[in-house]
Parts: structure tokens; C-alpha cells; sequence
């Protein structure tokens, strides 16, 4: 061996050496401390973690004017709220409206900002109408830059019911909707995304992370479409592309109509096989109604403006979160719920099922 090798093969880094040497230092200040100590130290770092991420996140994108976003679901709600912010802030916006109702509202407010509106019929469900979109921000968006971010917004409630009570079509309505047509939009729009390494962010729901009993349809559609942004955000990563995900809690929209959901409940049980109702019963049935729509009633927040600074800050934040708990109910009450071991999950949901009648069939 010649002495160069010699002498690189004797070499050694001091970086390992050092580590150890952190690490045992560490080790032992750790297990000098109290309780008290590692609780006081625990909060001091805690607290200056929340304190450095809040101005962290103060910090914001520039040149707003040509950052294009494409936003399902702008007739009414959430979507409808958003494409206003965005507009204010002076942001290209093209707006996916289900009905003509909702575009020409949505113009009508969107003529005293500053930002560019441009409203496309669609409905998202449909190939046709997607692809229709695709070509229209093809075309338009180069003059901002590109496309900077797709918002997948449009969504709908399911009909509350026991899994008895409903068909496979109840379930493949909410999913074509809230899964399917996220799928489809992005497929049809991320090469858009791709090319300004922009940003894809999409409505779940806490009920992605806690069911509800009665909830099955949007359960399962919501779990679905959270799982599928968390598959593409590792995998567009790898082209500059941030997938973000939004978890709101319960909000007063229009998709939350009482007067509605208490008729689509009643149908439920006059629609229900003959077996079906002699196994539960009215009684039964009729209570769970009852609670269901008292839970939303009690939980659901009029502060829609909590999710929209959400989106806006998922669009337009230097260091956008990758999931927003959107809520007090979703920040103090579901979120930790889904942390807490199954059994006693289950615990909950048994002594929370006291207040129903037995079915007919268990009496």
C-alpha cells in the first residue's frame, strides 16, 4: 500500500466521534433532570417551537398578481369564499361553478376586486366538463406564469343513515364526488402544476380521521381522498409539487341544511326494506335522527372564515402546512380522539350509543 493510501485509509472523520459524544452528554443531562425539570424544559421548547412556526408562517409568497389558482365547487360555501379572497389579494382566478346560478353570483361580487376572474361551468364528476377545464387553463394560464394551484373544493354530504338504510348507490353518489372527481381533476391538471412546481390542495374532512356512526358514505369517501393526498404528495414531491390537506370540523354551509337532511332521513326510513325497519324499528331510527342532527347542530361552527384562511394559507404561504386542522371542535375534540387506542374509542361510542333505544330485534 502506497503511503498515500496509507495515510487516507488512517484518516478518520471526528464527525461520529462527536456525535457520541453529544449524544452521551445528552444522555446524561436528560437523566439528571426531575420530573418537574423535564416537564418545565418540555414546555419552554414546546412553546418556543409555536412561537418560531406562528412567524414562520407569517411569512408569504410573492407576486400574487400572477399566481393562477383553479378552484372547484365556487357556487356556494367554502369554494364561493375562497375565490373572493384570492380575488381581493388581486390573484388569477378561475372558478369551477356546478350552475349558472353560482357563476353569476360569484361574478357579480368578484367586478369591485382587483383580481381576474374566470368562471367555467363544470361539474366534476364528468370527463367532459374536466377536460373542458384543462383546455381553458392551457390556453390562459401561460399569461400568469402558469397554474400555481389547484384547489379540489367541491364536495357533498351524504345521506345520514344507518349502513342498513343505505344502497351501494348512496355510497358511489358521495364517492364520485368527493373521491372519484378529486382523482379525475388532478390527473387531468397536475402536468399544469407540475411545470411551475405549484401547489395541489384538497377539502377532507375530520371525519377522514374519526367516523360517525350514520356517516357512513362520507366516511369512507373522505378516508379515500386523504389517503390518495398522502400517496401523490410523496410522489410530486420528486417534481417540486406540495400537496396540502385540509381537515375542517363542522361548519354551517350550505351543504349543512337541517330542513333538508331531517327529509332525506325521513325518506331513508320510508324507502327502507320492510326487514330492515321491523329490525330497528321507528323508535329507534327516529331517536337517531334526532341525535345526529342535534351532534351537528351543537359542534358546527358559523366560522367559515377559519377554513378559508386556511386555504389561502396552503396557496400562498412560504412554508404552507401539508394537513390544517380547521376547527375548535376538529383542534380540541376530534384530533385527539383519533389518537386515543381503539378500545377506548369504542368505550366512548358504546356510552355515547346509551341514549338510543335497543333496535326492535335486540329487545
Amino acid at each position: 500500500m502506497s503511503d498515500k493510501n496509507a495515510s487516507v485509509s488512517a484518516y478518520r472523520s471526528p464527525a461520529p466521534l462527536l456525535a457520541r459524544q453529544l449524544r452521551g452528554i445528552l444522555r446524561e443531562f436528560i437523566m439528571s433532570l426531575s420530573l418537574i425539570d423535564f416537564i418545565a424544559y418540555s414546555a419552554v421548547i414546546f412553546t418556543a417551537f409555536v412561537i418560531i412556526r406562528y412567524f414562520i408562517e407569517l411569512l408569504q409568497i410573492s407576486n400574487l398578481k400572477r399566481r393562477a389558482v383553479f378552484i372547484t365547487g365556487c357556487d356556494t360555501g367554502f369554494g364561493h369564499d375562497l375565490a373572493i379572497r384570492c380575488l381581493q389579494h388581486g390573484m388569477p382566478v378561475f372558478a369551477g361553478c356546478l350552475t349558472v346560478k353560482g357563476s353569476e353570483n360569484l361574478e357579480k361580487v368578484s367586478k369591485l376586486l382587483s383580481g381576474k376572474l374566470r368562471v367555467i361551468i363544470m361539474d366534476v364528476t364528468k370527463k367532459e366538463d374536466i377536460l373542458k377545464a384543462r383546455k381553458i387553463l392551457e390556453d390562459e394560464c401561460p399569461q400568469y406564469g402558469g397554474l400555481h394551484g389547484l384547489v379540489n373544493n367541491a364536495g357533498i354530504t351524504s345521506k345520514e343513515a344507518y349502513d342498513d338504510f343505505l344502497t351501494l348507490e348512496d355510497y358511489k353518489k358521495v364517492a364520485d364526488v368527493n373521491t372519484w372527481g378529486v382523482i379525475q381533476v388532478t390527473h387531468e391538471l397536475k402536468h399544469l402544476v407540475k411545470k411551475t412546481k405549484g401547489r395541489i390542495v384538497t377539502v377532507a374532512s375530520i371525519c377522514a380521521r374519526v367516523v360517525l356512526p350514520s356517516n357512513g358514505p362520507y366516511n369512507v369517501a373522505k378516508h379515500a381522498v386523504a389517503a390518495y393526498c398522502d400517496t401523490i404528495r410523496q410522489e410530486l414531491r420528486l417534481f417540486g409539487v406540495s400537496v396540502h390537506i385540509l381537515e375542517p370540523g363542522f361548519f354551517k354551509t350550505p351543504l349543512i341544511d337541517f330542513p333538508k337532511m331531517r327529509a332525506e332521513m325521513s325518506k331513508g326510513w320510508t324507502d327502507a326494506p320492510k326487514h330492515v325497519r321491523e329490525e330497528y324499528g321507528e323508535e329507534f331510527y327516529k331517536k337517531s335522527e334526532e341525535l345526529s342532527l342535534d351532534f351537528l347542530q351543537t359542534v358546527s361552527s358559523d366560522r367559515i372564515d377559519y377554513v378559508i384562511d386556511a386555504y389561502f394559507h396552503a396557496l400562498t404561504a412560504v412554508f404552507p402546512r401539508p394537513r390544517y386542522q380547521v376547527g375548535w371542535d376538529s383542534i380540541l375534540l376530534f384530533i385527539p380522539f383519533s389518537l386515543i387506542p381503539t378500545p377506548i374509542q369504542d368505550l366512548v361510542y358504546k356510552v355515547a350509543a346509551l341514549r338510543l333505544p335497543k333496535p326492535a330485534a335486540c329487545r
